[in-house]
Order: structure tokens, then C-alpha cells, then sequence
């Protein structure tokens, strides 16, 4: 399939979306009504597309669109006359909304005044001043330090490698929340989601730390290359051994894991991905598969994934649904 009809797939999905939140905006006209009909009618390819997002939307949860409804209602109220005034239909409104609800543009909130960041999807390297190299991964914000005295990051969010350049009057220093890892010398990825997050050693030697809870002591795991540290709020965990070859495929455009449950998966690829991948039924979230996926082509994955799982892909606009 070419890029040209894969864009046009998409376009259809999006008015398929567009349809169905002016249909169930509370303010439907017999003309908005006869537009939809029209549309429907103009091609296999429209009907196809409706009839997949009507068998997502009886799929999804009632709290849900219980919640929705009471949103629709509370906002259709307050932005009525607001919206007549200024000649905007309800339903452009409506898909607005909805497009922030679903929560597709996350990444435009977060932390606009980092030093450095990628949006979802994108990935980037920047050279520091000290001559290190920071290479950024999906979804990730950095403040960058660096002094004739120091050399301190502050990861914000995401995922990123750090190729440090040698400096013993200066420890590189790499924050995320309240724990720091510390090297000379080395290549290590931190990633974190301000809850939790992991270190990783790829070569060289970290040492990573943070207080304890008490505050009276510090907890810390020194790294050999090949292993990795989590760490949460409240502690650090015991070093463990991982698979180098896979640890930074993301640097290479690939995603590699293996033995692992689906929703796992899901969750690692939703990180790529601006409009979400939901999965439908708990079984088929439990279900354990390998998988090399390009970054680039992750529908193409998902098309894939039906010839090779008892597996459906609801596509709706810009968010995907799977299930059995």
C-alpha cells in the first residue's frame, strides 16, 4: 500500500470520527442528518469505515461514554452561545474536545520550557558543551548544567542515552526526580516517567543513588555494563542483568521484546504512537508474543498482527483498538 492511500485510509477514518461526534452532540439537525447519509453513500470505503467505529462504540466501556455524555452536556450548555457568536459549528467544537480528551497531543503540555525535547515519535542526538552526546528518545525533556565546576541533566520525562565524555574533574551527573546517576565516563540510558523510571549501563560504570525515605541515609546501586536499576518514588532496586543487543534498538528505529504480555507491548509501542492503541478484551492483554517492530511503521505492524494473532484492529480517526 502506498503512502498517498494510506493517507487517504486515515482521511476517512477521521470523518468517520467527525461524523459520529456530531451525530451524538445532542444537536443534530434533519440536514446534519441527510449530509451523513450522503457521505455514506459515496463510497464502500465511507461505510466500511462507519461501521467499524459504530462496533467500536458499542464496545466501549459505559462509564466512559457516560462520562463523555455528561461532558457533552456541560459543554454544549456553556459554549452554545459562545459558539453561535463566533460562527463555530457544535460539532467542530465537539471533535476538539474530544481530540484533547483522548489526550492525542499530550506532548505539546509537557514541559515547554526544556532545554531540549522531542515530541512523540520523534527522536533526536544533541552535542553538549562538554562534548557528550545526549540522544533523546519519544516523548522526552531535558534541562541541561553544565559549569566549569559541573556537568548536571535533568531528565523531566522520556528516555534518553547519554554518551559522556570523560572529565574527572567533572562527574556527570544525570537527575530523574529525587535519583541521580553519576558517571565519568561511560554510556548509559535513564528513562522515566516522573513516577518511576530505570538505569541502564551499556558500558562503563554508574553509580546511582537518591535519599532513603528516612532521609538519613542514601540508597544506591553501583552498575557494571549490562545491567539495569529501577527505581520509584521510595527506593531503588537491586541491579539485574539485561540483554545489551535489545537495550537500545530504539537508537536503530526497532523495538525488540520478546516472551512478554501483549499489553506490555502495547503500553512500549503507545509510547511512539500520538493516537492510542487500546486493547478490548483482558485475555487477549495477557496473551504472550515476540516482537520486532519498526518505529516508523507501527500500522503496518498492526495490519500484520491480524495475519498472525486471532487478533481484530478497530481503527477509529486516530486511535486503534484490538481485540479477539
Amino acid at each position: 500500500m502506498t503512502e498517498s492511500l494510506l493517507q487517504i485510509r486515515e482521511h476517512i477514518r477521521q470523518e468517520a470520527v467527525a461524523w459520529q461526534v456530531r451525530l451524538t452532540s445532542g444537536a443534530v439537525t434533519a440536514e446534519t442528518k441527510a449530509a451523513f447519509e450522503s457521505w455514506r453513500r459515496q463510497k464502500p470505503e465511507h461505510e466500511q469505515a462507519y461501521r467499524d467505529l459504530e462496533t467500536l462504540w458499542r464496545q466501549l466501556p459505559a462509564p466512559l461514554l457516560a462520562d463523555r455524555r455528561r461532558r457533552r452536556e456541560l459543554a454544549t450548555k456553556r459554549k452554545r452561545e459562545h459558539l453561535r457568536r463566533q460562527g463555530l459549528s457544535l460539532a467542530v467544537a465537539a471533535s476538539l474536545v474530544l481530540a484533547v480528551v483522548a489526550g492525542i497531543y499530550p506532548d505539546y503540555l509537557q514541559h515547554p520550557l526544556a532545554d531540549y525535547r522531542t515530541r512523540i515519535g520523534e527522536q533526536t542526538s544533541i552535542t553538549l558543551a562538554d562534548g557528550s552526546i545526549a540522544h533523546l528518545n519519544t516523548d522526552t525533556a531535558i534541562d541541561v548544567a553544565i559549569s566549569g565546576n559541573e556537568r548536571s541533566i535533568e531528565l523531566l520525562r522520556g528516555e534518553a542515552e547519554f554518551d559522556v565524555a570523560h572529565d574527572a574533574a567533572r562527574p556527570f551527573r544525570v537527575a530523574a526526580g529525587q535519583t541521580t546517576t553519576e558517571a565519568l565516563g561511560t554510556r548509559f540510558i535513564v528513562r522515566y516517567d516522573g513516577n518511576e523510571g530505570a538505569v541502564t549501563l551499556l558500558q562503563g560504570k554508574v553509580r546511582t543513588s537518591r535519599p532513603s525515605a528516612e532521609g538519613t541515609q542514601t540508597d544506591s546501586a553501583t552498575l557494571q555494563a549490562g545491567q539495569q536499576v529501577a527505581f520509584d518514588a521510595e527506593h531503588i532496586g537491586s541491579p539485574r542483568a539485561v540483554e545489551l543487543s535489545s537495550a537500545d534498538t530504539w537508537r536503530r528505529g526497532r523495538l525488540l521484546m520478546n516472551f512478554v504480555p501483549l499489553k506490555q507491548v502495547i503500553a512500549e509501542i503507545n509510547r511512539y504512537r500520538r493516537g492510542q492503541i487500546q486493547l478490548l478484551d483482558d485475555k487477549l492483554a495477557e496473551s504472550e508474543v515476540n516482537i520486532a517492530v519498526d518505529i516508523k511503521q507501527i500500522d503496518a505492524w498492526l495490519d500484520a498482527l491480524q495475519q498472525t494473532m486471532p487478533v481484530k484492529v478497530i481503527h477509529a480517526g486516530p486511535l486503534v483498538f484490538l481485540q479477539y
